[in-house]
C-alpha cells in the first residue's frame, strides 16, 4: 500500500543547520523528509536488510477455498460491535467522524454493511483509504525548531478503521478459539498485559531460588 500523506502543521519555523525555514510548504517538505529518514531501511544492519529482502521474496504457502468462517460476509452485529468500541478519533481526509457513523439510522447502517462486505469480498480497497493527514507532534521538552524532534501521527478514514476493527475482531476470535497463539504471549490480547510477564518472571526467579539454581557473582 502506498500512503499519500498530507501534512497539517501549526509549526511556525524550523532550523536546519544555519538555515531558518518559515514558508509553510518548505516546513511541510522538511518534516516529511525527516519522517522518511527516520523510517528508512538504511538504519537496519546489512545482515538484517539481506534477511528482510530474502523473506519478502518468499511466496506465502497458504491454501484457502474462501469458505472458511473468517472469509464469510460480515454481519450487522459485527458492524455494531466495531462501532461501539470505536474511539472518537480525529477525522481523516474523508471528513467522516466516528460519531456520525455511530448515530446512523438502521437503514443506512445496512447500506454501509453492504458496502463494507463488497470491499471485503472483492478486495477492491478504496484508494482514498490510502490517504491520511499527517500531524507532527513535538516531543516533550525538545527544541521545536528541530525537525527531528517531532513524531508523525497519521489521521486515517474512520470508516476504514471500522472495517479494520471488524477484521481484527474476527481474526483474534479465530486465533484464540483454535489456540493458535502461544499461551505465553500477553501483548495485543484481551485480559493480558505486561503485568502477566512480570509475574511470570518473578515466579521463575522465586522458583530458581527455591531450587537453588541461582548463582552469585562478585566483582
Amino acid at each position: 500500500m502506498r500512503l499519500i500523506a498530507y501534512c497539517k502543521t501549526s509549526v511556525k519555523h524550523l532550523q536546519v543547520g544555519d538555515k531558518e525555514i518559515t514558508a509553510v510548504a518548505h516546513i511541510v517538505y522538511t518534516l516529511a523528509e525527516s519522517f522518511s529518514e527516520i523510517s528508512s531501511n538504511k538504519h537496519y544492519s546489512s545482515k538484517f536488510q539481506s534477511h528482510k529482502a530474502h523473506a519478502e521474496r518468499q511466496t506465502l504457502k497458504f491454501n484457502s477455498h474462501d469458505m472458511e468462517t473468517y472469509n464469510t460476509p460480515f454481519s450487522i452485529d459485527e458492524l455494531l460491535d466495531a462501532l461501539s468500541s470505536s474511539n472518537d478519533s480525529v477525522v481523516g481526509p474523508d471528513d467522516i467522524h466516528c460519531q456520525m457513523l455511530k448515530h446512523l439510522p438502521s437503514e443506512v447502517l445496512n447500506t454501509l454493511l453492504i458496502i463494507l462486505d463488497d470491499i471485503w469480498l472483492t478486495g477492491n480497497f478504496p484508494s482514498t483509504w490510502r490517504q491520511s493527514y499527517v500531524v507532527p507532534i513535538p516531543k516533550p521538552g525538545k527544541d521545536t525548531s528541530d525537525p527531528t524532534n517531532y513524531r508523525p501521527i497519521a489521521l486515517t478514514s474512520c470508516v476504514c478503521k471500522v472495517i479494520e476493527r471488524m477484521v481484527n475482531n474476527r481474526l483474534v476470535c479465530y486465533l484464540e478459539r483454535n489456540k493458535i497463539i502461544t499461551p505465553t504471549q500477553s501483548g495485543f490480547r484481551k485480559g493480558r498485559s505486561t503485568t502477566d510477564q512480570l509475574v511470570r518472571l518473578e515466579s521463575f526467579v522465586r522458583e530458581a531460588f527455591i531450587q537453588k539454581q541461582h548463582y552469585c557473582y562478585f566483582l
